[in-house]
């Protein structure tokens, strides 16, 4: 209950401080400029809250519909204002040169980018990377310790891959690291511990590999256990690059995670019998080498493949690593490209799959709040960055209602030296604003949708 109070808390803070930035871009420029701006809102809709400091001429408020915000600029369908009386029409954004009104209608985008840049610059250098150790917590009254003998502080004996390109040491642990590109062409990317290469259940060989399902707390073992069918170690630890698993990929036994990642391998996904048991052999450093069994529950959900393992009593020691400073400023620069590249991966998919693959509001809060619940603030900062970046990303989009939109109005006008009628660009940014609210709620359906599992 606290996480889930904190989670909405975080949310409301994180996301209005995304919409504040964006909007005191356009302020910022717009004063720089002269331009004349009755109102900064954050919101749309009825205002709850509205004041004009005394001697000032913006208007600041937030308003009932937190799902963006706005300026409101001289030049901006204002015409007919009382308010405008006196005011020149060189304070106007029509008033002034092309370049700076660029630079006005962009400034949003602009602080969204540095925003997130330097939400993933805290998150890569303010913070230790927190990894597994091998070493192992035990339920002293769990199957683990009653039935297998294994005692608390042992260690787990992973089987190491022998392809050394693939082969990273992080914190004191091997992991098995590669990249694979899914039907729609997104790439993917994981590091994971191969735990057994001989698992057989419904008549099929799988491999059994672990992937920690968070790092916030100790992580839970069998919350992180994932196989493959079809595959043996040695193609495991072969595959280059690129590689696309499609049917021999990954079943995830932490059924809030992964598969939703991965929505185009429901036919991969393996799908275990209902209440199905599976015996692997899990190598202790002091306890040796046990045949233990692990419980499977499994279903089908939103297309989504879900196995839950039972509890074993089993989870993990964390370790904080404080990498060299260089290093961390490198993944910074890294990471805020990836970001960006992630989201430019995203918007291609939209357009190819439809709006089945985008997410909203409500999305965007069950993300943070796992993230928050599982992971490190650091992961959480990242997350951010990334809906930050992806807010100024989609701004740049040349539709009606957005600043890409008015920014191709304006390099048209400039080009073009003719001026678009003004009743003409708000009727047209009227629908488009029109369409994206639709388009906003038929997304805050299909999110609710999906958390619901239907």
């Amino acid at each position: 209950m606290l996480d889930t109070i904190v989670s909405i808390i975080l949310f409301i803070v994180a996301f209005g401080i995304l919409i504040c930035i964006h909007e005191a871009g356009h302020l910022s420029m717009a004063k720089l400029f002269k331009v004349y701006c009755k109102e900064y809102s954050i919101g749309f809709g009825p205002a709850i809250f509205s004041k004009r400091r005394k001697g000032h001429e913006t208007k600041f408020s937030i308003r009932a519909i937190p799902f963006g915000g706005y300026v409101s600029m001289y030049g901006e369908g204002m015409e007919g204002d009382p308010e405008l009386e006196g005011v020149p029409p060189e304070r106007s954004l029509e008033g002034i040169k092309k370049w700076k009104k660029a630079i006005i209608l962009s400034a949003g985008v602009i602080l969204n980018a540095f925003l997130a840049f330097i939400l993933i610059f805290i998150s890569n250098v303010a913070f230790p990377l927190k990894t597994p150790t091998r070493r192992t917590i035990v339920n002293e009254s769990s199957a683990i310790a009653t039935e297998y003998g294994v005692g608390n502080d042992d260690e787990l004996q992973f089987i190491i891959p022998n392809t050394p390109e693939y082969v990273t040491k992080d914190g004191g642990n091997y992991a098995f690291q590669y990249e694979f590109t899914d039907e729609t062409k997104l790439i993917h990317s994981n590091v994971f511990f191969i735990i057994d290469d001989n698992v057989w259940a419904d008549g099929e060989r799988l491999v059994l590999v672990y992937y920690p399902a968070g790092n916030k707390k100790n992580p839970v073992f069998t919350e992180g256990l994932s196989f493959y069918k079809g595959i043996t170690k040695e193609q495991l630890t072969d595959l280059k690059y690129d590689t696309q698993l499609k049917q021999d990929f990954i079943a995830w036994s932490n059924s809030e995670n992964a598969p939703e990642y991965y929505p185009n391998f429901e036919g991969g996904l393996y799908l275990f019998s209902e209440n199905q048991t599976v015996f692997a052999d899990v190598t202790f450093k002091n306890a040796g080498t046990k045949n233990i069994k692990f419980t499977v529950n499994s279903s089908k959900k939103a297309q989504k493949i879900i196995n839950t393992f039972e509890d074993i009593g089993l989870s993990f020691k964390m370790r904080k690593v404080w990498l060299p400073f260089g290093q961390r400023l490198r993944y910074t620069f890294e990471d805020f490209g990836s970001a960006a590249g992630a989201v430019f991966k995203g918007l291609k998919i939209l357009f190819t799959g439809g709006i089945k693959n985008m997410s909203g509001v409500v999305g965007i809060f069950d993300a943070s709040a796992s993230l928050y619940s599982q992971y490190t603030f650091s992961t959480y900062l990242y997350f951010w960055g990334l809906i930050s970046i992806n807010l100024a990303i989609f701004n740049l989009l040349p539709f009606p209602g957005l600043d890409g939109w008015q920014l191709l109005v304006t390099a048209v006008e400039g080009i073009t030296r003719k001026k678009i009628p003004q009743k003409v660009k708000t009727i047209v940014s009227l629908i488009g604003i029109g369409l994206l609210f639709a388009l906003m709620a038929v997304i805050i359906v299909l999110d609710i949708l999906r958390m619901v599992g239907v």
